[in-house]
């Protein structure tokens, strides 16, 4: 059992940090509202169906999981470029057939210099692929401190009172941003 609040000193509003957590989130389901959608020479009357989740301020303030990343941005990103550098790559190949005045070298210093831009975009698709790359060793790391983040966050208490988050076993009220950062260091994906 816990102690009471150390800021209030009452323990009447006081609960878990995963029964908080858990209590602020409603699953909602039902039907929207009536849409007609034309068929033919005919109306037909239908309604969608509505679900989702509903979260309370305080569970979300309490939320313990690292915030998800997406990254299918950057691998878009990477064949968008991984094209363009291939369409580059076209105009070197056509100087090939109508050789410039000047010989080898001049022929050797246009081909570079027509094939700049492809290297560019090349280089740049390298940084994007080595930055999803370092997005999916932090996702790995951060998976693999969720157990200990959840231990510090499982011996937490929520004052509903005073709206602060204390451990029976340390004398201060904690504000539920702090507290979330107690719990993100423990799992080693500070923000």
């Amino acid at each position: 059992m816990t102690g009471p609040c150390p800021q209030c000193g009452q323990l009447d509003q006081v609960q878990h940090v995963p029964a908080v957590y858990h209590g602020g989130h409603a699953f909602y389901r039902g039907q929207g509202p009536m849409v007609a959608v034309p068929a033919g020479d005919a109306v037909v009357y239908t309604r969608s169906q509505v679900s989702g989740v509903s979260v309370t301020a305080v569970a979300r303030s309490l939320d313990p999981f690292p915030p998800p990343r997406r990254s299918g941005g950057l691998l878009a990103a990477v064949i968008a470029l991984a094209l363009v550098g291939s369409c580059f790559l076209a105009l070197p190949l056509s100087s090939f057939d109508d050789p410039p005045p000047g010989g080898a070298a001049s022929q050797a210093l246009g081909i570079a210099l027509i094939s700049l831009p492809s290297l560019c975009v090349y280089v740049a698709a390298g940084v994007l692929v080595w930055l999803y790359v370092r997005r999916v060793r932090a996702h790995r790391r951060q998976r693999r401190g969720v157990p200990a983040a959840q231990q510090v966050w499982e011996q937490g208490w929520f004052c509903h009172r005073c709206g602060g988050v204390y451990f029976t076993d340390a004398g201060r009220l904690l504000t539920p941003a702090h507290f979330r950062q107690l719990v993100a260091r423990a799992g080693g994906y500070e923000r």
